[in-house]
């Protein structure tokens, strides 16, 4: 339980939440200090020096695990709420029963469950919302307070929220999600709560929409965070509001941002799964049809399917090549030629197609906007791999040095998998007496400086 002299609105303010989830500890500490709790009285509880505390306040991070662990002790928070091993989410005395989380499920009948869900709602089989088996995220079972929902809600006020989906998806687009997730949860709160007012059937039906797009944005933010088990639950959430919308390519994104987060961390077969049903959803739009067969590619790739690579590759390419994306669909304009000849490498990269994949890689980055620091981070780390792989030292050490120090200033979770392959490929030439072996040694050093020691909570 929370200590005594820490006032119980603390926790029950989502911001908080937010936070905790993401180990934003500088926020948590600036909510007490609001709430008259004072810097001295968190050092004491916490076990930190003042000064400790106060570079916090400031804005430095806290990634010791030691010192995590030792914060929500000394401050009474549940360790769950923090993605620390030792304790789950405890059922809370001021809620009733129902409030209260049912046990997790194992990965495998989760993604199973999500899935079915999935394939009824785009092949039109009967199936309840309940029946996606996901649970609210935590930060919307439990609102910090009940706020008055607006008098009438008008097309202003969804175009507003479609502005906001549009902001989150450009600052990710150029150094990640991390830190934008306490944002878009408090959007998802507001905007459900617009539900409640009154409205045409025709901004009903955009609203619905809109929030099946700001889901799917919270799940693949949350993603971006590590919180996997909370973007899959955003994403359940996006494909209940898509089901009654007006828009049916908000589905096909919601299914690519879940394919996406599969083929990351997840298993590559059910990402194939999702982007295929995405693709059942996208057929009045060229540019994201495009985009589903070439993630299909890359999942089928990875999944070692490689009879189905070629294909699905070739036609993706093919209906980009005919795609007008300036009259498409908006969430999707993103996806330009850089992005094009990046998705080609990668998947030429995990087909063991070293020379074309370095090709089509080194034009990617060097088409890339010098905004697109995350895709440059990680096609700069596939082409370090796809020169290595082809015997050329110099250029591999050369690019995945770019790539390092342009990851600095990235925060994605995905960071440690999109470099692992390099990372595999500097040990293996560190360990040996291999004449790169100083450089490699180094470049590995410099990749585990960059990756961020953010568990991948499921």
């Amino acid at each position: 339980m929370p200590t005594e002299d820490i006032p119980s609105a603390v926790w029950r303010c989502a911001e908080v939440r937010d936070a905790l989830a993401v180990r934003d500890i500088g926020t948590v500490y600036r909510a007490l200090r609001a709430h008259g709790v004072s810097q001295s009285r968190i050092a004491q509880l916490t076990g930190q020096a003042q000064s400790e505390v106060s570079d916090v306040l400031n804005g430095r991070a806290v990634r010791s695990y030691e010192l995590l662990s030792r914060i929500a002790t000394g401050l009474g928070i549940p360790r769950g709420w923090m993605g620390l091993a030792g304790e789950q989410r405890p059922a809370t005395t001021e809620r009733g029963a129902s409030d209260v989380a049912p046990d997790e499920e194992d990965e495998q009948t989760k993604r199973r469950k999500f899935l079915s869900y999935a394939g009824s709602l785009v092949l039109g089989s009967h199936s309840e919302p309940a029946e996606s088996a996901l649970r609210l995220p935590a930060e919307l079972r439990y609102p910090d307070l009940l706020r008055t929902p607006p008098g009438r809600v008008g097309a202003s006020d969804v175009a507003a929220l479609d502005e906001l989906i549009g902001s989150l998806r450009r600052i990710d687009q150029r150094y990640g999600g991390v830190g934008q997730y306490g944002t878009v949860a408090a959007a998802t709160r507001h905007a459900e709560l617009m539900l409640e007012s009154s409205m045409c059937e025709d901004v009903r039906s955009e609203l619905l929409a809109t929030l099946c797009k700001l889901h799917a944005t919270a799940g693949w933010t949350a993603v971006e965070n590590g919180l996997l088990a909370s973007g899959h639950e955003h994403f359940g959430r996006a494909l209940d509001f898509g089901r009654d919308g007006a828009d049916p390519l908000a589905i096909a994104r919601t299914l690519y941002a879940a394919g996406r987060a599969e083929l990351h961390f997840g298993d590559a077969n059910s990402a194939l799964k999702l982007f295929q049903l995405g693709s059942i959803r996208a057929e009045s739009s060229t540019l994201v049809s495009s985009v589903l067969q070439l993630n299909s590619a890359w999942a089928a790739a990875q999944g070692e399917r490689g009879d189905s690579v070629r294909r699905l590759l070739d036609h993706g390419r093919g209906l980009h090549a005919a795609a007008k994306i300036d009259a498409d669909y908006p969430l999707f304009r993103w996806f330009g030629e850089a992005d094009l000849l990046g998705m080609t490498g990668s998947i030429q990269l995990a087909m063991g197609e070293f020379e074309s994949a370095a090709l089509h890689l080194s034009r990617a980055v060097a088409a890339r906007a010098p905004g697109e620091v995350r895709s440059a981070v990680f096609e700069l780390a596939s082409l370090a791999e796809a020169k290595f792989a082809l015997g050329d030292h110099g250029a591999a050490i050369r690019h995945g040095r770019r790539s390092v120090l342009l990851a600095g200033g990235v925060r994605s979770a995905r960071l440690h998998g999109r470099l692992a392959g390099l990372r595999a490929r500097c040990a293996e030439i560190a360990n040996s007496r291999h004449p790169w072996h100083d450089c490699a040694e180094e470049l590995a050093q410099g990749i585990d400086s960059v990756i961020a020691p953010r568990a991948v909570r499921r």
